[in-house]
Protein backbone atom coordinates (compact mmCIF):
# COMPACT_ATOMS: atom_id res chain seq x y z
CA UNK A 1 0.00 0.00 0.00
CA UNK A 2 1.29 3.30 -0.83
CA UNK A 3 0.78 6.37 1.38
CA UNK A 4 1.45 9.96 1.53
CA UNK A 5 2.95 11.60 4.85
CA UNK A 6 3.93 14.29 6.96
CA UNK A 7 6.84 13.55 9.56
CA UNK A 8 8.72 15.88 11.71
CA UNK A 9 12.84 15.88 12.36
CA UNK A 10 13.91 15.78 15.65
CA UNK A 11 14.35 19.76 15.00
CA UNK A 12 10.66 19.83 14.36
CA UNK A 13 11.65 20.32 10.38
CA UNK A 14 8.66 19.21 8.36
CA UNK A 15 8.84 16.87 5.95
CA UNK A 16 6.28 15.50 3.39
CA UNK A 17 6.69 12.54 0.78
CA UNK A 18 5.71 9.23 -0.18
CA UNK A 19 6.26 5.50 0.59
CA UNK A 20 5.40 1.98 -0.02
CA UNK A 21 4.02 0.15 3.26
CA UNK A 22 2.00 -2.80 4.67
CA UNK A 23 0.52 -0.57 7.38
CA UNK A 24 0.73 2.77 8.82
CA UNK A 25 2.49 1.03 11.83
CA UNK A 26 4.88 0.11 9.78
CA UNK A 27 5.47 3.22 7.73
CA UNK A 28 5.69 4.81 11.06
CA UNK A 29 8.57 2.40 11.98
CA UNK A 30 10.41 2.69 8.94
CA UNK A 31 10.22 6.47 9.27
CA UNK A 32 11.68 6.28 12.66
CA UNK A 33 14.57 4.23 11.43
CA UNK A 34 15.38 7.54 9.48
CA UNK A 35 14.73 9.62 12.80
CA UNK A 36 11.63 11.23 11.23
CA UNK A 37 8.18 11.11 13.52
CA UNK A 38 4.98 10.37 11.51
CA UNK A 39 2.43 13.31 12.42
CA UNK A 40 -0.26 12.38 9.30
CA UNK A 41 -0.65 10.51 6.66
CA UNK A 42 -2.98 9.72 3.88
CA UNK A 43 -3.55 6.24 1.76
CA UNK A 44 -3.02 6.80 -2.17
CA UNK A 45 -5.21 6.05 -4.68
CA UNK A 46 -5.21 2.63 -6.46
CA UNK A 47 -3.91 1.71 -9.79
CA UNK A 48 -7.34 1.03 -11.08
CA UNK A 49 -8.63 4.52 -10.10
CA UNK A 50 -5.51 6.03 -12.26
CA UNK A 51 -6.13 3.91 -15.50
CA UNK A 52 -8.70 1.29 -16.71
CA UNK A 53 -7.72 -2.08 -16.72
CA UNK A 54 -5.80 -3.55 -19.30
CA UNK A 55 -8.31 -5.84 -21.44
CA UNK A 56 -7.41 -9.49 -22.72
CA UNK A 57 -5.35 -8.60 -25.55
CA UNK A 58 -2.85 -6.33 -23.71
CA UNK A 59 -2.82 -8.75 -20.85
CA UNK A 60 -2.41 -12.02 -23.69
CA UNK A 61 1.11 -9.66 -25.28
CA UNK A 62 2.95 -9.16 -22.09
CA UNK A 63 2.86 -12.79 -21.06
CA UNK A 64 3.76 -13.32 -24.36
CA UNK A 65 6.83 -10.79 -24.29
CA UNK A 66 7.82 -11.85 -20.48
CA UNK A 67 8.06 -15.94 -21.76
CA UNK A 68 10.54 -14.81 -24.77
CA UNK A 69 12.65 -12.40 -22.38
CA UNK A 70 12.48 -15.28 -19.84
CA UNK A 71 13.88 -18.04 -22.19
CA UNK A 72 16.50 -15.88 -23.87
CA UNK A 73 17.80 -16.02 -20.20
CA UNK A 74 17.89 -12.21 -19.39
CA UNK A 75 17.08 -11.48 -15.32
CA UNK A 76 13.03 -11.26 -14.04
CA UNK A 77 14.16 -7.33 -13.08
CA UNK A 78 16.13 -6.36 -16.26
CA UNK A 79 12.72 -7.79 -17.72
CA UNK A 80 10.17 -5.61 -16.04
CA UNK A 81 12.89 -2.91 -17.15
CA UNK A 82 12.49 -3.96 -20.77
CA UNK A 83 8.74 -4.53 -20.58
CA UNK A 84 8.39 -0.73 -18.83
CA UNK A 85 9.97 0.87 -21.76
CA UNK A 86 8.14 -0.41 -24.68
CA UNK A 87 4.70 -1.00 -22.50
CA UNK A 88 1.85 1.23 -23.68
CA UNK A 89 -0.50 0.75 -21.45
CA UNK A 90 -0.65 3.14 -18.61
CA UNK A 91 -2.24 0.79 -15.90
CA UNK A 92 0.89 -1.72 -16.32
CA UNK A 93 3.52 0.99 -16.89
CA UNK A 94 2.82 2.04 -13.52
CA UNK A 95 2.29 -1.59 -12.21
CA UNK A 96 5.98 -2.43 -13.15
CA UNK A 97 7.86 -0.34 -10.92
CA UNK A 98 5.73 -1.01 -7.88
CA UNK A 99 6.67 -4.90 -9.29
CA UNK A 100 10.16 -4.57 -9.60
CA UNK A 101 10.58 -2.43 -6.30
CA UNK A 102 9.35 -5.43 -4.60
CA UNK A 103 10.82 -7.97 -6.54
CA UNK A 104 14.62 -6.08 -5.96
CA UNK A 105 13.20 -6.32 -1.88
CA UNK A 106 13.96 -9.90 -2.50
CA UNK A 107 10.35 -11.13 -3.27
CA UNK A 108 8.99 -13.55 -5.69
CA UNK A 109 7.61 -12.33 -8.60
CA UNK A 110 3.87 -14.00 -7.64
CA UNK A 111 3.81 -11.63 -4.26
CA UNK A 112 5.00 -8.59 -6.11
CA UNK A 113 2.32 -9.09 -8.71
CA UNK A 114 -0.02 -9.91 -6.01
CA UNK A 115 -0.06 -6.17 -4.53
CA UNK A 116 -1.54 -5.01 -8.35
CA UNK A 117 -4.21 -7.23 -8.15
CA UNK A 118 -6.64 -4.68 -9.74
CA UNK A 119 -3.95 -4.58 -12.89
CA UNK A 120 -3.58 -8.42 -13.51
CA UNK A 121 -6.40 -11.39 -13.78
CA UNK A 122 -6.29 -13.58 -10.60
CA UNK A 123 -6.16 -16.72 -12.39
CA UNK A 124 -2.89 -15.46 -14.33
CA UNK A 125 -1.14 -14.31 -10.59
CA UNK A 126 -2.10 -18.14 -9.38
CA UNK A 127 -0.52 -19.60 -12.69
CA UNK A 128 2.63 -17.29 -12.00
CA UNK A 129 2.77 -18.65 -8.43
CA UNK A 130 2.69 -22.11 -10.16
CA UNK A 131 5.68 -21.41 -12.61
CA UNK A 132 8.01 -20.10 -10.24
CA UNK A 133 7.20 -23.25 -7.87
CA UNK A 134 8.01 -25.54 -11.00
CA UNK A 135 10.53 -23.63 -12.80
CA UNK A 136 8.79 -23.53 -15.97
CA UNK A 137 7.40 -19.59 -15.55
CA UNK A 138 8.15 -19.26 -19.18
CA UNK A 139 5.95 -21.99 -20.56
CA UNK A 140 3.63 -20.80 -18.26
CA UNK A 141 3.30 -17.16 -19.26
CA UNK A 142 3.65 -18.59 -22.96
CA UNK A 143 0.36 -20.83 -22.10
CA UNK A 144 -1.21 -17.54 -20.40
CA UNK A 145 -0.62 -15.77 -23.63
CA UNK A 146 -2.82 -18.29 -26.18
CA UNK A 147 -5.42 -18.42 -23.16
CA UNK A 148 -6.00 -14.77 -23.16
CA UNK A 149 -5.29 -14.10 -26.64
CA UNK A 150 -8.32 -16.91 -27.16
CA UNK A 151 -10.42 -14.99 -24.97
CA UNK A 152 -9.68 -11.98 -26.54
CA UNK A 153 -11.55 -12.83 -29.77
CA UNK A 154 -14.29 -14.78 -28.88
CA UNK A 155 -15.31 -11.83 -26.29
CA UNK A 156 -14.83 -9.50 -29.12
CA UNK A 157 -16.60 -11.34 -31.64
CA UNK A 158 -19.95 -11.54 -28.82
CA UNK A 159 -19.24 -7.93 -28.56
CA UNK A 160 -19.55 -6.76 -32.11
CA UNK A 161 -22.62 -9.23 -33.23
CA UNK A 162 -24.58 -6.76 -30.83
CA UNK A 163 -23.81 -3.89 -31.96
CA UNK A 164 -25.87 -3.83 -35.22
CA UNK A 165 -28.85 -5.12 -33.32
CA UNK A 166 -28.70 -2.67 -30.57
CA UNK A 167 -27.87 -0.13 -32.99
CA UNK A 168 -31.06 -1.51 -35.09
CA UNK A 169 -33.49 -1.06 -31.43
CA UNK A 170 -31.88 2.11 -30.32
CA UNK A 171 -32.78 4.16 -33.83
CA UNK A 172 -35.82 2.10 -33.91
CA UNK A 173 -37.08 3.31 -30.75
CA UNK A 174 -35.66 7.01 -30.76
CA UNK A 175 -38.18 6.64 -34.03
CA UNK A 176 -41.10 5.64 -32.34
CA UNK A 177 -41.10 8.21 -29.23
CA UNK A 178 -40.57 11.03 -31.58
CA UNK A 179 -43.81 9.80 -33.51
CA UNK A 180 -45.67 9.35 -30.10
CA UNK A 181 -44.18 12.36 -28.58
CA UNK A 182 -43.91 15.04 -31.91
CA UNK A 183 -45.87 13.64 -34.39
CA UNK A 184 -49.23 12.36 -32.44
CA UNK A 185 -50.51 15.42 -31.11
CA UNK A 186 -50.48 17.53 -34.09
CA UNK A 187 -52.34 14.75 -35.72
CA UNK A 188 -54.83 14.68 -32.57
CA UNK A 189 -55.01 18.78 -33.38
CA UNK A 190 -56.15 18.18 -37.31
CA UNK A 191 -58.34 14.98 -36.56
CA UNK A 192 -60.38 17.02 -33.83
CA UNK A 193 -60.83 20.13 -36.26
CA UNK A 194 -62.44 17.46 -38.83
CA UNK A 195 -65.04 15.80 -36.18
CA UNK A 196 -63.56 12.07 -37.45
CA UNK A 197 -64.55 9.13 -35.88
CA UNK A 198 -62.03 7.83 -33.81
CA UNK A 199 -61.30 3.93 -34.09
CA UNK A 200 -59.77 2.03 -31.02
CA UNK A 201 -55.96 1.49 -32.22
CA UNK A 202 -56.18 5.03 -32.50
CA UNK A 203 -57.47 6.01 -29.12
CA UNK A 204 -54.78 3.79 -27.60
CA UNK A 205 -52.30 5.16 -28.92
CA UNK A 206 -53.17 8.99 -28.22
CA UNK A 207 -53.45 7.88 -25.01
CA UNK A 208 -49.63 6.75 -24.88
CA UNK A 209 -49.21 9.53 -26.69
CA UNK A 210 -50.90 12.16 -24.17
CA UNK A 211 -48.86 9.64 -21.12
CA UNK A 212 -45.37 9.89 -21.96
CA UNK A 213 -45.62 13.66 -23.25
CA UNK A 214 -47.44 14.12 -19.38
CA UNK A 215 -45.17 12.04 -17.28
CA UNK A 216 -42.40 11.67 -19.59
CA UNK A 217 -39.91 13.30 -16.31
CA UNK A 218 -41.76 11.11 -14.00
CA UNK A 219 -41.09 8.12 -16.41
CA UNK A 220 -37.34 9.13 -16.86
CA UNK A 221 -37.06 9.31 -12.92
CA UNK A 222 -38.26 6.03 -12.45
CA UNK A 223 -36.53 4.60 -15.32
CA UNK A 224 -33.03 5.84 -13.84
CA UNK A 225 -34.22 4.70 -9.87
CA UNK A 226 -34.93 0.99 -11.30
CA UNK A 227 -31.53 0.96 -13.39
CA UNK A 228 -29.62 2.39 -9.98
CA UNK A 229 -31.85 -0.58 -7.91
CA UNK A 230 -31.05 -3.40 -10.40
CA UNK A 231 -27.66 -2.55 -10.36
CA UNK A 232 -27.45 -2.06 -6.90
CA UNK A 233 -28.99 -5.53 -6.39
CA UNK A 234 -26.63 -7.39 -8.66
CA UNK A 235 -23.61 -6.20 -6.47
CA UNK A 236 -25.33 -8.41 -3.16
CA UNK A 237 -24.78 -11.94 -3.62
CA UNK A 238 -28.54 -13.04 -3.98
CA UNK A 239 -28.64 -10.60 -6.68
CA UNK A 240 -24.98 -11.29 -8.49
CA UNK A 241 -26.34 -15.32 -8.17
CA UNK A 242 -29.61 -14.28 -9.59
CA UNK A 243 -28.41 -12.61 -12.55
CA UNK A 244 -25.88 -14.78 -13.33
CA UNK A 245 -28.32 -17.36 -13.56
CA UNK A 246 -30.50 -15.66 -16.03
CA UNK A 247 -27.53 -15.23 -17.99
CA UNK A 248 -27.60 -19.18 -18.35
CA UNK A 249 -31.00 -19.38 -18.81
CA UNK A 250 -31.43 -16.91 -21.36
CA UNK A 251 -32.50 -17.22 -24.85
CA UNK A 252 -30.52 -16.77 -27.85
CA UNK A 253 -27.72 -15.36 -25.99
CA UNK A 254 -27.68 -17.63 -23.68
CA UNK A 255 -26.63 -20.43 -25.27
CA UNK A 256 -23.64 -18.07 -26.24
CA UNK A 257 -22.66 -16.80 -22.81
CA UNK A 258 -22.45 -20.86 -21.66
CA UNK A 259 -19.97 -21.49 -24.46
CA UNK A 260 -17.91 -18.67 -23.45
CA UNK A 261 -17.91 -20.78 -19.25
CA UNK A 262 -17.65 -23.70 -20.48
CA UNK A 263 -14.18 -22.67 -22.73
CA UNK A 264 -12.65 -20.93 -19.97
CA UNK A 265 -13.80 -23.70 -17.41
CA UNK A 266 -12.02 -26.58 -20.25
CA UNK A 267 -9.01 -24.26 -20.99
CA UNK A 268 -8.39 -23.08 -17.37
CA UNK A 269 -8.62 -27.31 -15.96
CA UNK A 270 -5.93 -28.15 -19.04
CA UNK A 271 -3.34 -25.47 -18.39
CA UNK A 272 -3.77 -26.25 -14.62
CA UNK A 273 -3.64 -30.08 -14.99
CA UNK A 274 -0.58 -29.58 -17.47
CA UNK A 275 1.10 -27.79 -14.96
CA UNK A 276 1.27 -30.86 -12.15
CA UNK A 277 -2.20 -29.32 -10.16
CA UNK A 278 -3.67 -31.43 -8.42
CA UNK A 279 -7.71 -31.90 -9.68
CA UNK A 280 -8.96 -30.85 -6.25
CA UNK A 281 -6.27 -28.20 -5.90
CA UNK A 282 -7.28 -26.66 -10.01
CA UNK A 283 -10.82 -26.54 -9.30
CA UNK A 284 -9.96 -24.55 -6.23
CA UNK A 285 -7.82 -22.28 -8.46
CA UNK A 286 -10.31 -22.15 -11.66
CA UNK A 287 -13.06 -20.35 -9.89
CA UNK A 288 -10.72 -17.22 -10.09
CA UNK A 289 -10.96 -18.19 -14.05
CA UNK A 290 -14.86 -18.30 -13.80
CA UNK A 291 -16.87 -14.76 -12.91
CA UNK A 292 -20.22 -16.77 -12.51
CA UNK A 293 -21.42 -17.08 -8.65
CA UNK A 294 -24.42 -19.68 -10.63
CA UNK A 295 -21.39 -21.78 -12.09
CA UNK A 296 -19.00 -21.56 -9.19
CA UNK A 297 -21.84 -22.61 -6.85
CA UNK A 298 -22.51 -25.79 -9.28
CA UNK A 299 -18.60 -26.13 -9.28
CA UNK A 300 -18.45 -26.55 -5.42
CA UNK A 301 -21.05 -29.45 -5.24
CA UNK A 302 -18.77 -30.89 -8.15
CA UNK A 303 -15.91 -30.58 -5.71
CA UNK A 304 -17.05 -31.65 -2.56
CA UNK A 305 -18.46 -34.71 -4.59
CA UNK A 306 -15.06 -35.55 -5.59
CA UNK A 307 -13.34 -35.04 -2.13
CA UNK A 308 -16.01 -38.01 -0.91
CA UNK A 309 -14.97 -40.29 -3.54
CA UNK A 310 -16.87 -39.50 -6.81
CA UNK A 311 -15.20 -40.12 -9.64
CA UNK A 312 -14.98 -36.60 -11.93
CA UNK A 313 -17.19 -37.74 -14.78
CA UNK A 314 -20.25 -38.37 -12.47
CA UNK A 315 -19.86 -35.22 -10.48
CA UNK A 316 -19.96 -33.06 -13.41
CA UNK A 317 -22.70 -34.90 -14.76
CA UNK A 318 -24.71 -34.09 -11.44
CA UNK A 319 -24.05 -30.37 -12.24
CA UNK A 320 -26.75 -30.28 -14.96
CA UNK A 321 -24.68 -27.69 -17.40
CA UNK A 322 -22.48 -29.56 -19.26
CA UNK A 323 -23.72 -31.35 -22.81
CA UNK A 324 -23.39 -35.31 -22.41
CA UNK A 325 -20.65 -35.17 -24.86
CA UNK A 326 -18.24 -33.69 -22.37
CA UNK A 327 -18.90 -35.62 -19.69
CA UNK A 328 -18.30 -38.83 -21.91
CA UNK A 329 -15.29 -36.99 -22.81
CA UNK A 330 -14.09 -36.85 -19.08
CA UNK A 331 -14.69 -40.45 -18.59
CA UNK A 332 -12.60 -41.78 -21.42
CA UNK A 333 -10.06 -39.31 -20.20
CA UNK A 334 -10.32 -40.49 -16.13
CA UNK A 335 -9.96 -43.98 -17.97
CA UNK A 336 -6.92 -43.55 -20.50
CA UNK A 337 -5.25 -40.76 -17.70
CA UNK A 338 -5.34 -37.98 -20.42
CA UNK A 339 -7.63 -35.96 -18.38
CA UNK A 340 -5.64 -33.01 -19.66
CA UNK A 341 -5.97 -34.17 -23.30
CA UNK A 342 -9.44 -34.48 -22.93
CA UNK A 343 -9.84 -30.83 -21.49
CA UNK A 344 -7.61 -29.67 -24.06
CA UNK A 345 -10.29 -30.41 -26.71
CA UNK A 346 -13.34 -29.77 -25.33
CA UNK A 347 -12.12 -26.37 -24.86
CA UNK A 348 -11.51 -26.23 -29.00
CA UNK A 349 -14.77 -27.56 -29.50
CA UNK A 350 -16.80 -25.00 -27.02
CA UNK A 351 -14.27 -22.80 -28.65
CA UNK A 352 -15.80 -23.42 -32.41
CA UNK A 353 -19.53 -23.99 -31.10
CA UNK A 354 -19.05 -20.27 -29.42
CA UNK A 355 -18.05 -18.63 -32.34
CA UNK A 356 -21.34 -20.74 -34.16
CA UNK A 357 -23.93 -19.51 -31.42
CA UNK A 358 -22.86 -16.07 -31.90
CA UNK A 359 -23.32 -15.73 -35.56
CA UNK A 360 -26.58 -17.73 -34.82
CA UNK A 361 -27.44 -15.31 -32.03
CA UNK A 362 -27.11 -12.28 -33.83
CA UNK A 363 -28.75 -14.05 -37.47
CA UNK A 364 -31.57 -14.56 -34.69
CA UNK A 365 -31.80 -11.40 -33.05
CA UNK A 366 -31.62 -9.24 -36.02
CA UNK A 367 -35.37 -9.48 -37.29
CA UNK A 368 -36.99 -10.23 -33.58
CA UNK A 369 -35.60 -6.71 -32.67
CA UNK A 370 -37.05 -5.86 -36.44
CA UNK A 371 -40.39 -6.99 -35.98
CA UNK A 372 -41.33 -6.08 -32.74
CA UNK A 373 -40.32 -2.37 -33.37
CA UNK A 374 -41.91 -2.84 -36.60
CA UNK A 375 -45.27 -4.12 -35.09
CA UNK A 376 -44.08 -0.38 -32.78
CA UNK A 377 -44.13 1.89 -35.65
CA UNK A 378 -46.54 -0.05 -37.98
CA UNK A 379 -49.35 0.34 -34.79
CA UNK A 380 -48.48 4.27 -34.66
CA UNK A 381 -48.75 4.50 -38.79
CA UNK A 382 -51.92 2.43 -38.80
CA UNK A 383 -53.87 4.76 -35.76
CA UNK A 384 -52.75 8.03 -38.32
CA UNK A 385 -54.07 6.35 -41.06
CA UNK A 386 -57.22 4.78 -40.31
CA UNK A 387 -59.18 8.01 -39.28
CA UNK A 388 -57.83 9.89 -42.12
CA UNK A 389 -59.38 6.62 -44.66
CA UNK A 390 -62.89 7.18 -42.68
CA UNK A 391 -62.46 11.20 -42.99
CA UNK A 392 -62.12 10.65 -46.25
CA UNK A 393 -64.67 7.79 -47.09
CA UNK A 394 -67.43 9.92 -45.37
CA UNK A 395 -66.23 13.03 -47.59
CA UNK A 396 -66.45 10.68 -50.87
CA UNK A 397 -70.51 10.00 -49.55
CA UNK A 398 -71.33 14.07 -49.59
Amino acid sequence: MRYKYMAKTSNGLAIQGNAESESIEELALQLREKKLFLIKTKKMRNIKEFYRKPNLKTISIFCKQFSICIKAGIPICDILDLLYEQMLNKSIKKSLIIIRENVQNGNSLFKSMEKTTNVYPEFMINMIYLGEESGKLDIILEEMSKYYEKEHKLLKKFINSLIYPCTVFVTLMIVSLFLLIKVIPTFITNLNSMDAEIPLVTRMVIWSSDFLRNNLLWIVIIVLISVFVIIEYIKTESGKLAFDKFKFMCPILGSVYKRLVYTRFSRGLNILLGSGVGLLKAFEIINDVIGDTYFKLKLKTASNDIKKGEDLSSSINAMNLFPQFFVAMIKIGEETGNLEGMFLTAADIFYEDAEENVEKATVMLEPILIIFLGIMIGTIILAVMLPMLNVMDSAGKY
